[in-house]
């Protein structure tokens, strides 16, 4: 039992309560963990939901856009709870949870508009900026989908970095209750 604990300890998860812990940077390694133990505690818990913590400071767009799709896909539902501080890439994954999504309630959220550090040709500095205010809309879009709050509200809140507290996220939708 106790190799079982490091074990779970070592691969950020819990197999009785079928949760994973985000408390590192979203990149590609992270959407390989993520969907790999997803996968995981799928198989070892069938039909149980999965919960997913998550107390980081965000990350990269691209990975956080597989992590929010592999979640909608899956059979199951996965609950998104926030402890400590969900911003960026984490913010939207904490919105986009399929089950109960909460907070604790000294939490913070931080939402804002993507960014990037480019250098080269002007062509390939102003296409870089198209495909960025591309993601933005994306991620306002989905924001929208799920916070039931029009695009145009996360246009507005977005636009500089936005801090959220538990009852704000409560009342903008991007949770479901504060713990």
């Amino acid at each position: 039992m106790e190799n079982r604990l490091f074990k779970e300890l070592e691969w950020g998860i819990n197999l009785s309560t079928n949760t994973i812990f985000l408390t590192y940077d979203i990149d590609v390694d992270a959407l390989y963990h993520i969907c790999t133990r997803m996968d995981a505690l799928k198989k070892y818990n069938k039909g149980k939901d999965i919960n997913l913590i998550i107390s980081s400071y965000g990350g990269d767009v691209y990975s956080m856009m597989g992590i929010i799709d592999y979640i909608k896909n899956l059979e199951i539902k996965v609950n998104t709870i926030c402890y400590g501080a969900a911003m960026s890439a984490t913010a939207v994954i904490l919105a986009c949870g399929t089950g109960v999504r909460s907070m604790s309630e000294n939490s913070t959220v931080m939402i804002h508009e993507g960014s990037a550090f480019e250098h080269g040709k002007v062509s390939d500095i102003l296409k870089t900026s198209d495909h960025l205010k591309l993601l933005h809309k994306s991620i306002n879009k989905i924001l929208g989908e799920v916070t039931e709050k029009p695009k145009a509200f996360w246009n507005r809140i977005s636009k500089t970095d936005t801090y959220l507290t538990s009852e704000q996220c409560l009342e903008y939708g991007v949770i479901d209750e504060i713990v």
